[in-house]
C-alpha cells in the first residue's frame, strides 16, 4: 500500500525508484503522462552482479490498429524480487 501511494504521487512524471519491505525489493520505473492508453513496458535486462541489481525497460507504444483510448494514462511497472542490499542501477 505504501509503495502504491507513493507512485501515485509520482506518476504524473517519469520516475524510478526502489521499495523495500525486508522480505522483498520492488523496482519501480514510471514514464510519466502519455497522450493517450495502449502503452506497455518491456524488461529488456533485470541481471544481478557482485555490486549492484541492473535494470533495463522500453516503453512501448500502443499499436496503430489497435483503439486507444482518448484517455491520459500513466504507464509504470514494479518488479518484485527478494530481497537484496543492493544498488539498483536504472540503465
Amino acid at each position: 500500500e505504501e509503495l502504491m501511494t507513493i507512485i501515485a504521487e509520482k506518476k504524473a512524471e517519469p520516475f524510478k525508484l526502489t521499495y523495500s519491505d525486508n522480505d522483498y525489493l520492488y523496482i519501480s520505473i514510471g514514464y510519466g503522462e502519455q497522450a493517450t492508453g495502449g502503452y506497455s513496458i518491456a524488461v529488456n535486462e533485470l541481471y544481478l552482479t557482485d555490486n549492484a541489481v541492473y535494470v533495463n525497460t522500453t516503453l512501448l507504444g500502443p499499436e496503430t490498429a489497435v483503439q486507444s483510448e482518448n484517455a491520459p494514462s500513466h504507464p509504470y511497472i514494479v518488479i518484485k524480487t527478494e530481497y537484496l542490499d543492493e544498488t539498483v542501477i536504472f540503465e
